[in-house]
């Protein structure tokens, strides 16, 4: 497999993502947000969040414009800043924080797959003293594999993410059946959390 370093901006551009709610968006207040997603509140919403994949809120689809496939970067935070998430479905932007797309359709493993290299390439060089905006990002440079004619190899990583959760999956399962806990029913709140997870994207 060879590889060739890209430039961040030269592979993904970052949507000017605006609050279109009622209420101008300093304004808002916790009536028009929920920590807890339900029928309502709907959209995550990316901001300054060290793990749960940069989400802390979530917000109405009517407020907030919204992309997907997109991957979230953590510009702001003692902790957060310089942290990458992939963000499968719909996800808008709250504070502090920023989503970029990529100039090509890329399966979800691809994303994931990106995220991983984004975030070695940028996490150690910012922090609350030195954000990590998007003039910044787009300049650092990710190492990535390549075709034969020099264009990054998406089907290469997508097949590489398939490989690594197969094998996750293996492991827990003989895992499970090892302690006797591959038969069991979930709770409902159990079965939400995987939903809630699916529709994320992943977990932080």
């Amino acid at each position: 497999m060879q590889y060739k370093k890209f430039r961040i901006g030269d592979l993904f551009y970052k949507p000017d993502l605006k609050f279109i709610g009622e209420y101008p968006f300093k304004y808002i207040k916790r009536g028009n947000l929920s920590k807890i997603r339900n029928k309502e509140f709907d959209l995550p919403l990316v901001n300054a969040k060290h793990g749960d994949n940069g989400i802390m809120y979530y917000g109405r689809l009517s407020d907030f414009e919204y992309v997907e496939n997109s991957i979230a970067i953590i510009a702001d935070g003692a902790v957060s800043t310089g942290d990458v998430y992939p963000q499968i479905h719909k996800t808008g932007v709250l504070y502090n924080a920023y989503l970029i797309k990529p100039f090509t359709d890329l399966k979800r493993e691809a994303l994931i797959y990106l995220s991983v290299v984004i975030k070695k390439s940028v996490k150690l060089k910012f922090s609350y003293e030195n954000k990590a905006t998007w003039n910044k990002i787009k300049t650092e440079q990710i190492e990535l594999p390549v075709m034969s004619e020099g264009s990054p190899d998406y089907d290469y990583m997508t097949a590489r993410i398939r490989e690594l959760e197969a094998a996750r999956i293996r492991e827990l399962e003989a895992y499970l059946k090892v302690t006797g806990l591959r038969d069991y029913i979930l709770t409902e709140k159990e079965k939400k959390i995987l939903v809630d997870y699916r529709r994320g994207g992943g977990g932080g």
